[in-house]
């Protein structure tokens, strides 16, 4: 009985010890995990004095943006950050306008860079890279 609670003592921790470096190893091991984040921003004037239904003009807009992913095969395609804005009548030139903004990731693509600027009826696009620690340099 001594002999087998002695073989446990020097078993167990060794055991342990093989595991948690197996788990260090793997840790350290670099994953490229890059994704391409876009900022997008649309625009549209309301009639003056209308009872114009703002959430549904966003509504609609969010759909329209998840179905250009799609058309367009964005990877991993995911909106994480919108935000809508109503301004007031301003002397009376335009009525009110609705802002909506987006910032979704996917994928890199600098395919889609283009597709957004050429089809995605933004007023204004912007893109980054990011998670490009562990990646290796491509040109």
């Amino acid at each position: 009985m001594k002999t087998l609670l002695s073989a446990l003592f020097i078993v167990v921790p060794a055991a342990l010890s093989s595991s948690l470096l197996v788990a260090e190893e793997t840790t350290e091991a670099s994953i490229c995990e890059a994704k391409d984040m876009t900022s997008v921003s649309y625009m549209e004037n309301l009639q003056p004095n209308s009872d114009v239904d703002v959430g549904a003009i966003y509504q609609a807009k969010t759909e329209q943006l998840i179905a250009f992913a799609e058309k367009y095969n964005l990877e991993d395609f995911q909106i994480i950050n919108q935000d809508a804005s109503v301004s007031a009548n301003c002397c009376g030139n335009y009525g009110s306008q609705i802002s909506m903004n987006y910032t979704v990731t996917y994928k890199p693509s600098y395919s889609a860079f283009t597709a957004f600027h050429k089809y995605g009826g933004t007023g204004m696009v912007s893109t980054y890279r990011v998670g490009m620690e562990n990646c290796p340099i491509t040109k």
